[in-house]
């Protein structure tokens, strides 16, 4: 069984390598599905929505209408830290795919024994940057 829980938050990047407008710091209304898969409990539920949203409750609200910086993008660094911007500093570059990796490994970091008990053996999480584009990662437990 399949269940999935949809997140909305808005939040600025950049990708300073970029050769297009991405360069530049901008913004999304990013929106990102988090769904598992496992195994029905004896009253035919996997697990409660409410209980997957509290697993993510924590990175959402640091991720909305904050400035996701990559950790080597130190002149980025420097502004959104002088200026005491909400900012989030990812440890790689700020790409929807890697925004999945991250928010499917935090999952499993922070909520691994939450999931395990719900019979959850895999996550995928899609992030949309745009209403047309979106990137998925796939983990199992």
């Amino acid at each position: 069984m399949k269940i999935a829980k949809r997140f909305r938050f808005e939040g600025a990047h950049r990708l300073p390598w970029h050769e297009g407008l991405c360069k530049s710091l901008h913004g999304h209304s990013y929106t990102m599905y988090v769904e598992i898969e496992g195994e029905l409990d004896e009253k035919g539920l996997l697990m409660d929505f409410k209980d997957l949203k509290q697993c993510l409750v924590p990175l959402i609200d640091a991720w909305d209408h904050a400035t996701i910086v990559a950790a080597h993008d130190t002149e980025l660094r420097e502004v959104v830290e002088t200026k005491n911007w909400k900012h989030f500093i990812l440890p790689y570059d700020t790409t929807a795919e890697n925004m999945c990796i991250y928010t499917a490994d935090y999952l499993l970091q922070n909520s691994r024994d939450v999931l395990v008990a719900h019979r959850v053996h895999t996550i995928r999480v899609r992030v949309s940057e745009t209403e047309t584009c979106y990137a998925e990662a796939e983990r199992s437990l």
